[in-house]
């Protein structure tokens, strides 16, 4: 990892107390997703935003098969959510449920998982709290968005008509779509793919990751999509694969 003053070893960043160790510890954190460019961009994001940030840019440059429409989605339910209630979230109702919007819903959570996990290596630089589940994600509201998304309701309306909310969701889109632009892997919408590119659903093998230099190489990361019971290694639909 490229860290400013090298690499820190975990006995520093889990008992040192000299001044500047939480930045020490931040630097450390966004190295390990190749997001240490980002620092300043990310800093000025509330919490818990700026997991969320770092954990989107992450996803959406690795797994090319996530699209505009999956990055909408994944924002407003965060900023939705941040005033739900309970109750409103129980009485949620949807039309139908959507495979794919399931398998997208599992993947952002185990993808908090993980960052939980860089956290916790690096000494704590973010309070975990703030990126819990519960704080950052719902199922059923996300999978609310996402049909709405689908659909092509504008940001508006995922929003729910909200002036800040729309203000925040541009902010965290921008942000996100940056980094990936700068990693060779423009986030566009599922439309223009179909249009433009409506070969590279149906290539033979797994779906190529990305790697920081902005090249892609098959089979990296193979792991963690087709471990575990009742994994399909050759699901011929690259969409439902996420």
């Amino acid at each position: 990892m490229n860290i400013p003053g090298g690499t820190p070893s975990l006995k520093l960043l889990w008992l040192s107390t000299e001044p500047g160790i939480q930045v020490r510890r931040l630097d450390a954190l966004l190295a390990c997703f190749d997001l240490s460019s980002l620092k300043e961009e990310l800093q000025a994001l509330e919490s818990p935003f700026q997991a969320l940030c770092c954990l989107l840019i992450y996803l959406f440059v690795q797994v090319d098969a996530l699209c505009l429409e999956d990055l909408h989605a994944f924002i407003a339910q965060a900023l939705c959510l941040q005033e739900k209630s309970t109750a409103q979230l129980m009485d949620l109702q949807l039309d139908h449920v959507d495979p794919r919007a399931v398998q997208l819903g599992s993947l952002l959570v185990r993808g908090l998982t993980t960052l939980v996990l860089v956290n916790s290596a690096c000494g704590f630089p973010w309070t975990a709290a703030d990126f819990m589940p519960w704080n950052l994600f719902d199922g059923k509201l996300f999978h609310q968005k996402y049909l709405q998304s689908e659909k092509g309701h504008a940001v508006a309306v995922l929003v729910e008509q909200n002036r800040s909310r729309l203000t925040t969701f541009h902010t965290l889109k921008s942000i996100v779509c940056k980094a990936c632009v700068k990693e060779d892997r423009p986030v566009v919408s599922r439309r223009h793919w179909r249009a433009h590119h409506s070969g590279r659903w149906g290539r033979q093998g797994s779906s190529s990751h990305r790697t920081s230099s902005g090249h892609s190489r098959s089979g990296q990361g193979q792991h963690w999509r087709d471990q575990g019971p009742g994994s399909r290694q050759h699901e011929p639909d690259q969409w439902r694969r996420y």
